[in-house]
């Protein structure tokens, strides 16, 4: 099912948050033991929204780093399944996104009593061995402590790619749906876009393209696509992203999988190649629907 919206700014405040829990009720609040390789953590931190409480995170998997957000009505090694939301960051940033623009809507998912996790993924990897690698370490890290069976991958700029390849390829299990901002889906399109390299895209494959077209998201076809839940958030044509251009991206993405998907949908905004206010709240209430 294919659904296209529009919503611009001065009409965001109709995206509300979606009731429907990701994670499992809330029973008692405790502040999280230890993990390992434990590296720092704020305790005791209150949502903006919510008011819950929770432990700031950051560990050291296998050499690469993440930042959590657990909530303290989530028990380690409960049998309790709990829902997981993957944060992608933008290959100019890190897993400290989660403590700058990742952190609102990474509070939105703390107040649903899921787990909020942004992985390093060895820097500008993009889908790399290194990236890969570490996304399905983290994955084994994270549910050798909790019961997940509910995996969220929300995604923004060139962090795209790790994300798509992530659904299609299916490095984790339980995913219920990709959400999109402005996000990268086709690594040949940028290393030919982007003659001075400044993405980095040539040097996390050595500029060898036999390597850069082996894991290259857009190669995936269409079949492991399907019954998958995507939406994309993109500019519209009034106001081109001339980072990350949508017809080459997340707009190629839904037509390719739009006829064995269960859910695809594109939103239009007009902020070019800037995250839009509404797409947290927009976020949790697409991961809502997708949660049931």
């Amino acid at each position: 099912m294919k659904r296209r919206e529009f919503l611009t700014l001065s009409t965001a405040g109709a995206a509300t948050l979606g009731f429907g829990a990701l994670g499992a009720p809330a029973t008692f609040a405790a502040t999280a033991p230890k993990l390992p390789g434990e590296v720092s953590r704020l305790s005791n931190v209150l949502t903006q929204k919510g008011k819950k409480l929770y432990d700031n995170i950051e560990v050291d998997i296998g050499g690469d780093r993440a930042r959590l957000f657990i909530p303290q009505t989530i028990s380690r090694n409960s049998t309790a399944s709990v829902g997981a939301v993957w944060f992608y960051h933008a290959a100019s940033s890190s897993h400290n996104a989660l403590n700058g623009g990742f952190k609102y809507p990474g509070e939105l998912v703390v107040d649903q009593n899921s787990i909020a996790i942004c992985i390093n993924a060895g820097g500008t990897q993009y889908t790399n061995s290194i990236a890969t690698n570490a996304q399905k370490n983290a994955w084994t890290y994270l549910n050798s402590l909790y019961t997940v069976r509910r995996n969220f991958l929300r995604a923004t700029s060139f962090g795209g790619s790790l994300a798509c390849y992530t659904y299609g390829k299916k490095l984790i299990p339980y995913i219920r749906g990709l959400y999109m901002v402005n996000a990268l889906y086709d690594n040949e399109w940028l290393y030919a876009y982007d003659t001075q390299n400044q993405a980095h895209v040539g040097d996390a494959y050595n500029n060898n393209l036999t390597l850069l077209k082996g894991t290259n998201p857009a190669r995936i076809s269409a079949t492991p696509w399907t019954n998958s839940r995507v939406k994309v958030l993109v500019s519209d044509d009034a106001h081109p992203d001339n980072v990350v251009i949508p017809s080459k991206n997340g707009l190629a993405l839904i037509n390719k999988i739009t006829p064995v998907a269960a859910d695809a949908q594109v939103m239009y905004h007009t902020l070019a190649h800037e995250t839009p206010g509404f797409a947290h709240t927009d976020m949790m209430k697409t991961f809502a629907q997708w949660s049931v």
